[in-house]
């Protein structure tokens, strides 16, 4: 997040509780890396000196179960290849971007770029990303619907993902049930809930309303539960939606502090010293939870983000990165980089990836297995299936609708404007802006 997008990686340290995948047999993962190479490897002359070839693959994963997961994919990746390196560069969340944007310009991108996905149709517009419908063995099929929406740009597929996450709200377990109180799924439930939590230093409720897309991402599906559209943000839905968060501010159910905070760690911090009786975030703070010894549905546990009216379709954004294939280098390392990426997404490597980063899958076949393993994920699993990408209105111009967003967000919760009158700036704002077909 800087302009961050929706949460934050530094927040998210690597292994811990659930490591339903972690020891999968490493040998039955490296046979499929293998396999899945076979159908090009070796078949173009190789592009470096004696008989080696050197692919370059670039990403933001520091530290953690992330940093963890591609260094063990690669690692498994040359001992199925001989004679290839995969020679990885890793640059801060804050700088990814830029940098990729950058070298997009000198037509000089590594064989192998991971993009936050609403960061995808961005990239493409410049040309500098290969499609890979024609790729041997590509399929868009048995993915959840909005894994492939988050890769499409004008009719072509530019990515696979790693993994995915959304957003719901946790809950102090023992704090609900001294006050009687059962976890909230409407609006007015969240309130009033976030209102009886509060007392002595304790806010009810902690979201993120930080000037950066995490504020947009996580007040997105209170009004896309509602039917609104970013297109025009003046609407009912925005407006309700919106004012709710102001009003939760108002009467001290949460702090004004919001305005700071970030989903991890400040959040997170916030829930386990126990001056958040509920949060907004996600699965990647699974974690911090984990090492505080905070256990599911004994300390915690997670609900849906709730809706206007009981009953309602919960419509969350999907989180999570993806998996590129820089239109650069050699006809051998552009073959062996496909077989790169595609092999990231056989059911045994992306169990692996998403377990070491408290993602879940994006195809419902594996999910169902990965549950298994772990009922925490249930919630997040369950809003996949009607999450949507937050690029499909407005593609590459994303950002600067969220930054339109957010700034209405400021100005509303500090009191700046009003909320129509914040939201009607943003929507004079939006208005200048282009959809890019995706």
């Amino acid at each position: 997040m800087t302009a961050k997008w929706p949460y934050q990686r530094g927040g998210r340290p690597g292994a811990g509780a659930g490591r339903r995948w972690r020891y999968l047999a490493i040998g039955a993962v490296v046979a499929t890396l293998a396999a899945a190479g076979c159908s090009s490897s070796g078949s173009s002359s190789s592009s470096g000196s004696g008989g080696k070839t050197t692919l370059t693959e670039l990403d933001y994963f520091t530290t953690g179960g992330s940093n963890t997961a591609v260094n063990w994919y690669n690692q498994q990746f040359e001992k199925a290849h001989p004679g290839v390196t995969v020679k990885r560069e890793v640059v801060p969340f804050a700088n990814l971007i830029t940098k990729v944007l950058q070298e997009a310009s000198a037509g000089d991108l590594p064989n192998i770029v991971m993009l936050d996905n609403p960061n995808v149709p961005q990239v493409a517009a410049t040309g500098q990303l290969k499609p890979l419908n024609s790729e041997p063995g590509f399929t868009t099929s048995g993915y959840v619907p909005g894994a492939i929406s988050e890769c499409t740009y004008q009719g072509k597929q530019y990515c696979y993902p790693i993994g995915t996450n959304t957003i719901g709200i946790f809950y102090n377990k023992a704090m609900l049930a001294a006050a009687h109180l059962s976890p909230p799924t409407t609006w007015a439930q969240l309130q009033s809930d976030a209102k009886a939590l509060t007392k002595g230093n304790t806010y009810g409720i902690a979201f993120d309303a930080t000037a950066d897309e995490q504020s947009t991402w996580q007040l997105e599906p209170f009004f896309w539960s509602q039917g609104g559209n970013l297109d025009d943000v003046s609407t009912p839905a925005f407006q309700n939606s919106l004012q709710l968060w102001v009003n939760m501010v108002k009467d001290g159910s949460a702090s004004k502090s919001v305005l700071q905070w970030g989903q991890s760690p400040d959040l997170v911090q916030q829930f386990l010293n126990k001056t958040a009786a509920m949060i907004e975030d996600g699965p990647w703070i699974f974690p911090n939870l984990n090492a505080a010894g905070w256990n599911y549905n004994q300390q915690y546990g997670i609900v849906p983000i709730p809706t206007k009216t009981a009953g309602a379709t919960v419509v969350t954004p999907l989180g999570g990165e993806t998996w590129n294939l820089g239109n650069s280098g050699s006809t051998q390392q552009q073959s062996l980089a496909w077989d790169w990426i595609n092999g990231t997404q056989t059911s045994a490597n992306m169990q692996h990836f998403t377990s070491l980063m408290y993602y879940l899958p994006t195809k419902p076949s594996i999910i169902a297995q990965y549950l298994k393993g772990g009922p925490q994920y249930t919630v997040f699993a369950k809003e996949t299936e009607t999450s949507r990408s937050r690029t499909e209105e407005y593609g590459a111009n994303y950002p600067k609708v969220s930054q339109a967003m957010w700034t209405a967000i400021q100005s509303a919760i500090t009191g700046t404007s009003s909320v129509n009158s914040a939201l009607s700036q943003a929507q004079s704002t939006i208005s200048g802006i282009s959809k890019v077909s995706s």
